[in-house]
């Protein structure tokens, strides 16, 4: 390939290459922090090679379709043809690179205020006002939703912020759950935010595993680990009939035991109820699933245990999780995004 000379800052008639000598003869301006701009207004920064921060000099227009362009065969290169996309502006969807710009740059590209998305770090209330302590660039009157608190008591939803410096803001709230530091997924965003990705917030989840847990449970740690509240949902109660148990057994020296239920439909994190197998499998145990008929469960006894032809029980706790729509541990899930958990019912 060719080689290229990185060229001279843009504005300069020095500037190498055809297009950068036009954008460098531009006449000058400024945008409203002081950089200089191009005839389009975007920032007057040469595109360059490397691995460099995306730069916002070309002229873009809104939207377009894609071109394919033939290639010139006198050039230097072996391929027969190349792609254009025109692209208007960013778009945080595409990478976190565009998620960085956006959040941490407000006057890139397009020079629109971002409206902050803030972590909140502690909180206490008096029965009148909650006090919230978050470096923040809020201001008294600013609608705000407030989220991902251990003490959902504090978790609210377009309250108006009565007072706020650059430490701490405080909403008139009749929330009393005490003092609550150290808190790692509290946020506080304004109800006006142009998206999830403004300010220094939380922008991207790892699903929790609450499979299991009892849903008050499951629905706090899917706050905590960044979910808004309003995109939770709790699905109807999942029919939770007894299954029967025709075997059991266990090494010498283990506490692994297999249990055979045929058809059972749990999956590994389901809690469930043993009764009537044997004196030290009876009891309450969390699943791992082998197969559509048998699933392992750690008991404390480390006994010899092989039981057939026998007519135990098993059974769903009533109220915890059966399933999740996400998968635990998935990554880069988005705090808006939504999730939605399904209980077991009452045992029939």
């Amino acid at each position: 390939m060719s080689s290229y000379n990185s060229p001279l800052p843009v504005g300069s008639d020095l500037a190498t290459g055809a297009y950068a000598i036009a954008v460098g003869n531009t006449p000058a301006g400024t945008n409203n922090v002081g950089n200089s701009t191009d005839s389009a207004g975007n920032v007057r920064v040469d595109f360059v090679w490397g691995n460099y921060p995306m730069q916002p000099n070309d002229e873009r227009t809104d939207g377009g379709t894609t071109t394919v362009v033939a290639a010139d065969a006198s050039q230097n290169y072996d391929w027969s043809g190349y792609t254009t996309n025109p692209s208007a502006r960013l778009v945080p969807a595409t990478s976190n690179n565009h998620t960085v710009a956006e959040a941490e740059w407000n006057d890139y590209p397009s020079f629109l205020p971002g409206a902050g998305n803030y972590m909140i770090t502690a909180a206490s209330g008096n029965g009148t006002t909650v006090t919230y302590t978050s470096q923040n660039k809020l201001s008294a009157g600013d609608v705000v939703n407030i989220t991902g608190l251990t003490a959902s008591a504090y978790n609210l939803s377009s309250a108006t912020v009565a007072s706020a410096d650059a430490l701490k803001f405080t909403v008139t709230n009749a929330a009393n759950a005490g003092e609550i530091t150290g808190q790692w997924y509290g946020k506080v965003q304004p109800t006006n935010a142009l998206t999830a990705y403004d300010g220094a917030g939380i922008t991207f989840i790892v699903v929790p595993n609450v499979l299991g847990e009892t849903t008050a449970l499951a629905l706090d740690e899917l706050k905590d680990a960044g979910y808004e509240a309003a995109n939770i949902t709790t699905a109807s109660a999942a029919t939770n009939a007894a299954v029967t148990v025709t075997a059991a057994a266990r090494t010498a020296g283990q506490t692994t035991t297999t249990i055979t239920a045929a058809s059972h439909g749990y999956v590994t994190g389901n809690k469930v109820t043993l009764s009537s197998v044997d004196a030290s499998v009876n009891g309450t145990y969390t699943v791992t699933r082998l197969t559509d008929n048998t699933f392992t469960v750690t008991t404390t006894a480390t006994t010899v245990l092989a039981l057939s032809a026998i007519t135990g029980s098993v059974v769903a706790v009533a109220g915890t999780i059966k399933s999740q729509t996400v998968a635990a541990g998935t990554a880069n899930v988005l705090s808006t995004a939504t999730i939605s958990i399904t209980p077991w019912a009452t045992a029939s």
